[in-house]
């Protein structure tokens, strides 16, 4: 049988690294340049953070109304919502059970009594969907909004929207008018209209 090689490594230490053709001196002169510069580009400068902070204030300062105009977009664009729905579902109301229907101005301490005394004021607080009940005085209670924030307000050009069993207003013939308007920036505001004939847009 063939005798087995045995092969034996061997280990080469070069204790001379210019033996391998690497220049030490200039090996070193490279790495120290490499390290003067990192460490150059760690952090910033004082000049530097306050350009930083500068940009950032302006931002800020600019971006800042514009949320807040947003906000009260959102606010004056809920409210109105929540009270065309209302409108539309006492009108409904009036024609299905054939009877009188209104929208009831009310404190908001009043907002959740189960006969809420309806407040003769321009601009409202909360409001409620009440049934009347002409025979007894009573009204009852369809429906309340969420009682209203400070930065916004609801206010109307005539008598509160009253429907009739027909689902047609029954206190006034002209057009009915509510206005939903954010408190810090008067020109975001929101219209409803009620026709005569009951019809809301």
């Amino acid at each position: 049988m063939p005798e087995k090689l045995k092969i034996k490594r061997h280990k080469t230490r070069v204790n001379d690294p210019s033996a391998l053709g690497v220049d030490v001196l200039h090996s070193k002169n490279i790495c120290g340049l490499l390290s003067h510069k990192i460490a150059k580009t760690q952090g910033f400068t004082l000049i530097e953070m306050l350009l930083t902070l500068a940009i950032v204030a302006i931002l800020v300062s600019m971006a800042i109304p514009r949320y807040e105009q947003f906000v009260a977009q959102q606010d004056v664009s809920r409210v109105t919502q929540q009270m065309r729905d209302h409108l539309q579902l006492a009108r409904t109301h009036a024609q299905t059970h054939q009877t009188t229907v209104q929208l009831c101005p009310v404190r908001v301490s009043d907002l959740n009594d189960h006969h809420p005394e309806c407040v003769n004021d321009d601009t409202w607080a909360a409001w409620v969907v009440v049934e009347s009940n002409t025979q007894a005085g009573n009204r009852s209670v369809i429906a309340r909004s969420e009682a209203l924030t400070s930065s916004v307000t609801v206010s109307k050009t005539n008598q509160v929207p009253k429907f009739s069993g027909r689902g047609a207003l029954a206190n006034f013939a002209a057009n009915g008018t509510i206005t939903v308007s954010s408190v810090s920036f008067p020109t975001i505001s929101e219209q409803i209209t009620i026709a005569p004939n009951g019809r809301v847009r």
